[in-house]
């Protein structure tokens, strides 16, 4: 049985399964975290909120499994890489619910 985020994923972003049909969720969301990385860092920020867009309508509605992961591997990914210089722009692309889990990942590690 495909799980949530992968399902998700699938019909919303199909294109990130193509170099991986059968990922983990952990994974997945690992690949997406550094997908966004990439396209702000190339200025292409459309392309990374569309992915974010995505991973907020699964955190939104996800049970305390998908935020953990999510928290876990997506933000954790995008917190890892962040300077005092990046983390304005960052933070200015999530919604506030990813907000406050991405401070919350920040402040944790």
């Amino acid at each position: 049985m495909k799980s949530k985020i992968i399902s998700t994923v699938k019909e919303w972003l199909p294109w990130c399964l193509e170099s991986d049909p059968n990922p983990t969720e952990y994974s997945l969301l690992n690949n997406l975290g550094n997908y966004c990385l990439e396209k702000i860092n190339e200025g292409s920020v459309d392309e990374a909120i569309s992915v974010i867009k995505i991973i907020n309508l699964l955190y939104s509605g996800g049970s305390l499994h998908i935020k953990n992961a999510i928290e876990n591997e997506f933000l954790e990914t995008l917190a890892a890489s962040q300077s005092p210089a990046s983390l304005k722009a960052q933070m200015e692309l999530l919604p506030d619910n990813l907000k406050q889990a991405y401070l919350k990942t920040i402040l944790e590690n």
